[in-house]
């Protein structure tokens, strides 16, 4: 029985190299098709598949302001802390100050302290100057807290190179001298001029300690110094720095300020650096925070 003729196509040479070229577009299409793919769903899950935030909309702004209004609104703090600085030599406090901060109204209240005012510390009356060479840090603040009738909720101390330190550690600070500076009294020389400027360390320090020599005018300036002080570390460039912040001070500074306290007060520093300071006041006395 005879066999069936195949049927048998002929294809020219360009017929077969157009097969070839559609095949190859079509693996091609398909590859990029399935890259887009893969790439648009990475995006998607990268902003939790808002299709808003992800073509660049701002979808989380009004969230987060409706956050800080809230935190604004729930936290509630009247804290008051001591500040002060020691000459590194003698044990002699240089300058102190009591800092008043309350929330929600974000208010803060500086008191510059006379240190020629007396306390009962280390079991004897003591000039609050002397107090540090004869008496615990425990002692001088229950010292401080009986004379005024406060509750001081935690200390933070440096000495004169410390203090210095930690300046640098912010960039400086901006701070108002309020007329031109010409002094030199044994080992104290000041130059400064007039106006708000930018304060390293040594600069600042000296200004301090030529205001030391001024009596009550010069405690109040130094209450306003450390009030824009205050400003610059409050700031909102420094919202996501507060851990790293407490970690400096903590481990140049002298304080009995824990990182449990740091965290328990943490949201309530937030809320000053995001939003400042609503007012600053300067006291007389310590209790006038009242």
């Amino acid at each position: 029985m005879a066999k069936k003729p195949r049927n048998v196509k002929f294809r020219t040479v360009r017929q077969s190299n157009d097969a070839e070229t559609k095949r190859f577009a079509a693996v091609l299409v398909g590859c990029v098709a399935l890259i887009l793919a893969v790439s648009v769903l990475f995006i998607l899950n990268k902003h939790d598949f808002d299709f808003k935030s992800a073509l660049g909309g701002d979808a989380e702004t009004e969230t987060t302001v409706e956050e800080t209004q809230s935190v604004q609104t729930d936290i509630e703090a009247d804290k008051t802390y001591l500040f002060w600085c020691e000459d590194s030599s003698t044990g002699e406090l240089r300058f102190a100050w009591t800092v008043n901060f309350r929330l929600p109204k974000r208010t803060v209240s500086i008191c510059t302290l006379d240190l020629d005012t007396r306390i009962e510390a280390g079991g004897e009356s003591i000039s609050i100057r002397k107090a540090n060479q004869t008496a615990s840090l425990k002692e001088i603040v229950w010292g401080i807290e009986k004379l005024y009738d406060i509750k001081i909720d935690g200390y933070i101390g440096s000495d004169d190179e410390s203090f210095k330190s930690m300046v640098n550690y912010f960039g400086g600070f901006d701070v108002t001298v309020p007329e031109q500076i010409e002094y030199k009294s044994g080992d104290l020389s000041v130059i400064l001029v007039k106006g708000k400027q930018n304060l390293k360390g040594d600069s600042l320090f000296r200004y301090m300690r030529y205001l030391c020599t001024q009596g009550e005018w010069g405690r109040k300036l130094m209450a306003s110094a450390l009030g824009e002080i205050l400003d610059g570390v409050f700031k909102p460039s420094n919202t996501n720095r507060c851990s790293t912040i407490f970690s400096r001070i903590s481990n140049t500074l002298k304080t009995d300020l824990t990182i449990v306290d740091f965290s328990s007060s943490e949201k309530g520093i937030k809320v000053i650096t995001e939003n400042g300071f609503s007012s600053k006041r300067t006291l007389e006395t310590p209790d006038d925070a009242d």
